[in-house]
């Protein structure tokens, strides 16, 4: 079985024996908007993988952040992350960005139709 890739935690603030990093060093302000916005899009949402019985803080500024991870069924993240995409600039690694921006692209431009839905609940 193939494991899901944990991304998206980060250090707390003055924790310097954490693997994770400090999501300060990941603040680019001058990351493109379009790209960020249909990053932090994706990240903001996924299929439920698990919840936690606590709310998760910021790392920055502290705000609640979440009790859930989500998943796409290749990342596993925390419901949090796109809080630190829209309100600290937080860009993630280039392959994470493109893995989104693909994802986002494959049903971009698809319709949506109804006839399987019509099909499947006609009374006959």
């Amino acid at each position: 079985m193939t494991s899901l890739s944990l991304i998206g935690y980060w250090r707390s603030e003055g924790d310097l024996t954490s693997a994770f990093p400090d999501p300060r060093d990941w603040v680019d302000p001058s990351w493109d908007q379009d790209e960020r916005d249909a990053t932090s899009y994706y990240f903001a949402a996924g299929t439920l993988f698990r919840t936690f019985m606590g709310y998760s803080p910021c790392r920055i500024c502290g705000v609640d952040n979440g009790v859930v991870e989500y998943t796409d069924g290749t990342y596993v993240w925390p419901e949090g992350l796109a809080h630190y995409i829209d309100e600290h600039a937080v860009r993630l690694p280039d392959v994470l960005v493109a893995h989104a921006r693909e994802r986002l692209n494959a049903v971009e431009d698809r319709e949506a139709a109804p006839d399987w839905w019509l099909t499947a609940t006609a009374k006959t």
